[in-house]
């Protein structure tokens, strides 16, 4: 079994503050060190629980969080930025995805460092009328390339809005109970590696019995993204395919769904420039 993960930050062990995810923050060294305990811990079970290989995919901010010297061998670190396929640059042809380390989307409450992708300038992502957040953008992607969602683990609120997208047969790892954006009651690292390794077990049975769940929507996509100002609005309407359905609102419509990751990661770029 080829195993697949995507690695994100906000939704590590013991992970509150916007400090701690933030590069030049004196705090972001525990942020690191946080991602890479849990990310170590989800691909020692993967490999023991029978994953012939690997691939660790670093999924936050630059994307050069992990230090791939720390991983054994068996194990694949896609680092560095920009991807053309982001959180999920790497996942074709394996049998198993594992989001690790994520966060609920923007808007929602008592979640712990809440947003989608940016939240400074996304207010909100629809497809096809579904309001998503990064779990569920990249559960869409892994679907268009045939690979299961197996396991989400993040806080309490993350690990709500993925079984409620993707269904019962996702396995969840709560690591975190957000109490609010900046605060939880968190779980020791230890406790958080068995958990994680449970987790993990448990994902990779249900995705060789061919539980694990898939999204897929129908063509045409059709994307919105609001933003937080007309001047970011303003900004990120000048990317071809754009129109603006309203002052803060842009739809891109397409038959091909990873044409939405181009949009969506331009528009947000031009729009952070506003």
């Amino acid at each position: 079994m080829k195993v697949y993960i995507s690695s994100d930050m906000e939704g590590s062990t013991g992970i509150v503050s916007p400090h701690q995810v933030t590069p030049g923050r004196s705090e972001y060294e525990f942020g690191c060190r946080m991602q890479l305990h849990d990310t170590l811990a989800a691909v020692k079970a993967a490999l023991a629980w029978g994953a012939d290989s690997v691939t660790v995919n670093d999924s936050h901010e630059r994307m050069i969080n992990l230090d791939p010297s720390m991983f054994p061998r068996g194990v694949s670190v896609i680092s560095g930025s920009p991807k053309i396929l982001g959180m999920v640059e790497g996942a074709a042809d394996h049998d198993a995805a594992i989001f690790l380390g994520y966060h609920a989307m923007a808007g929602t409450e008592k979640a712990v460092l809440d947003h989608s992708y940016d939240s400074k300038v996304v207010y909100g992502l629809k497809v096809n009328g579904t309001r998503l957040g990064e779990t569920g953008l990249n559960a869409l992607f892994c679907g268009a390339l045939d690979v299961p969602v197996a396991m989400v683990a993040g806080d309490t609120a993350v690990c709500f809005e993925a079984s409620s997208l993707l269904g019962s047969t996702l396995v969840t790892c709560v690591l975190k109970e957000g109490l609010g954006r900046h605060s939880a009651v968190t779980r020791s690292p230890d406790d958080t590696s068995v958990l994680i390794s449970e987790a993990v077990k448990k994902a990779l049975d249900a995705a060789s019995a061919g539980k694990s769940p898939v999204l897929k929507m129908e063509a045409p996509y059709k994307a919105e993204l609001t933003f937080h100002t007309t001047a970011q609005t303003d900004a990120a309407a000048l990317v071809p395919g754009s129109e603006r359905v309203s002052g803060r609102t842009l739809v891109f419509t397409t038959d091909d769904i990873f044409e939405i990751r181009r949009w969506y990661s331009s528009s947000i770029d031009c729009a952070s420039l506003a």
